[in-house]
């Protein structure tokens, strides 16, 4: 007869919250009976808890064993949400235009006619040093592969 390995609770959590897609989608909100902030994980029914925001990000992504995390923050404060949810979606509204301004750079990288790496820095506005390590980049072949997306 084969020994049966028993796993933890913590320990089978682990396991399913590395199986699950990324990002993995979070709801944090405040707790006025703990006073301090409860995160809950529903495609595990697991929470955390903790006296600081900090904290409970940590016990999170320890958890999933990620930094790839969507959070949905309920502070308790209407207005403090809406402007977090807008902050946030202007952030990931820049980082797909930086993705898409990458993949168009790398696009006059590839043109004969793109001049200099100090011409091609003045046409779109970034440094001579940065066209340089893009074109090593390209020279390297890690390029974005789809445009607008995100870098190799």
């Amino acid at each position: 007869m084969q020994p049966t390995a028993t796993r933890s609770a913590a320990e089978t959590e682990t396991v399913l919250a590395r199986q699950l897609g990324r990002p993995v989608v979070v709801m944090v909100s405040r707790s006025r009976s703990h006073g301090g902030w409860v995160a809950e994980v529903a495609a595990l029914g697991v929470e955390r808890r903790a006296r600081s925001l900090a904290g409970v990000d940590r016990r999170i992504r320890a958890l999933l064993g990620t930094n790839d995390v969507d959070y949905h923050f309920h502070t308790g404060d209407v207005e403090l949400d809406r402007l977090v949810s807008g902050i946030r979606a202007a952030r990931e509204a820049a980082q797909r235009s930086e993705a898409r301004a990458l993949w168009l750079t790398e696009q006059a990288l590839l043109l004969p006619s793109g001049g200099t790496v100090r011409d091609l820095g003045v046409l779109v506005g970034l440094s001579y040093q940065r066209v340089h390590q893009l074109s090593q980049r390209r020279a390297a072949g890690r390029l974005s592969t789809v445009e607008g997306g995100s870098a190799a």
